[in-house]
């Protein structure tokens, strides 16, 4: 603010706060002053010329009037002056600590410093949507294949507190059999946007590392082999066989899958992971209708396409990579470098975790080169990332909804 420019409100203003002055004496010693000043004489006194005397008075009033107004006045405006000198200063000082949190908060225009640069997010929310082996610290996985209308298995995991599996079952460590059995019934599908499918129809037992499904006379799944096959593969996953047996024991074969799909070898899990979108919006990491691969290298090549309608492939646009192994690490490197932050960071997770559950099916890690960012959403690309122990976290909370 420039304090030489007042306006006239201003001025006024000021010289109203000004103190009025108050002539104290009598009209006596006025009336004796006057005289003695000659005023009332008829000629003025010879010695005292009137000229001399206005010259000698005018003088002492103007600097005694001046005196008096600068007394009152400088005061007041060096107060406003120091006053408005403060807000100034304030201002500033707000202008200079909102240009230094936009400096603090401003995104680095070069390479080096946008590598460490980890921007602040609006949300605390963890975008990532697969299960890690240090989530397991406290809980215990429980995998089901949940069936919707177009795809025959969307594998989905929830991590139940080990305090509730103890008052479940009085004891830790439940079989993947044991815990179906107890919450399965317990999960709304519906709610979730899925078919109402679980729990199966018939006894789900197990014996000697084997699966075993009796069914009744009239099951249904004659009619949906290949959803009901799907939906055993994901919820039992940890199991290396499977029976299918009637009420009398004896094994049936169902169309369409055969009697050599009862064993869940290694290859049974080898998918390539791509996106699946609900009717509700809600989207989820699956295998392309249960396709299988020999190698790492050929899944890791199938993500590139969608082959269908239903499954999505979750690469982003100009992230073309290649694909090699050393040992049980699968390497991705990318032609160009990639700076995640460029793309939607939901749709960046989807690439990296579609990459990582792909090579999970082989018992393989993954490192990616070629990333702007060393560090990400809790992932350090500085290394192989973490081997996800299951796709589609789902909240515990979904077993109480029935």
């Amino acid at each position: 603010m420039n304090h030489e420019h007042w306006d006239e409100d201003r001025i006024e203003e000021l010289l109203k706060n000004v103190p009025k002055i108050h002539d104290v004496r009598s009209k006596e010693e006025v009336f004796e002053r006057l005289k003695r000043d000659g005023v009332f004489d008829e000629e003025p006194p010879k010695n005292s010329p009137i000229i001399k005397k206005k010259t000698k008075i005018m003088p002492w009033l103007i600097a005694a009037c001046a005196a008096l107004f600068a007394a009152v006045l400088i005061p007041s405006l060096t107060n406003n002056s120091m006053e408005e000198q403060a807000i100034l200063n304030s201002e500033q000082d707000d202008s200079s600590g909102d240009q230094q949190e936009m400096e603090t908060f401003a995104l680095p225009n070069d390479m080096e410093e946008k590598e460490n640069f980890a921007p602040m997010s609006t949300s605390d929310a963890d975008i990532k949507t697969a299960v890690y082996p240090e989530q397991l610290e406290g809980n215990t996985l429980f995998k089901i294949g949940l069936a919707s209308d177009e795809a025959e298995s969307i594998p989905v995991t929830i991590l139940i507190p080990n305090e509730k599996i103890v008052e479940d079952f009085g004891k830790d460590n439940p079989t993947q059999v044991e815990l179906y059995n107890e919450y399965a019934p317990q999960l709304n599908e519906k709610l979730l946007g899925f078919n109402e499918y679980h729990p199966y129809v018939g006894e789900i037992t197990e014996s000697e590392g084997k699966v075993i499904h009796k069914l009744p006379n009239n099951h249904p799944y004659d009619e949906d082999a290949a959803t009901y096959y799907a939906t055993l593969t994901d919820t039992f996953s940890d199991y290396s066989e499977m029976e299918i047996v009637d009420e009398n024991s004896e094994p049936v074969i169902l169309e369409d899958i055969g009697e050599e799909y009862t064993l869940l070898t290694e290859k049974s899990k080898q998918h390539s992971y791509f996106k699946y979108v609900q009717n509700d919006g809600s989207e989820f990491l699956a295998p392309n209708f249960r396709e299988t691969y020999s190698t790492v290298e050929e899944a890791m090549e199938a993500l590139k396409v969608s082959t269908n309608d239903i499954y999505k492939s979750v690469i982003l646009p100009n992230a073309d990579y290649s694909v090699s192994v050393n040992h049980d690490v699968v390497i991705i490197t990318f032609k160009n470098r990639l700076d995640l932050f460029e793309y939607n960071q939901v749709e960046a997770m989807q690439m990296i975790e579609a990459m990582l559950l792909t090579a999970a099916g082989f018992n393989k890690s993954v490192q990616f080169e070629n990333i702007v960012q060393t560090e990400w959403e809790g992932f350090d690309f500085t290394k192989p990332l973490p081997i996800p122990v299951g796709p589609n976290e789902l909240p515990y909370t979904v077993l109480e909804n029935r």
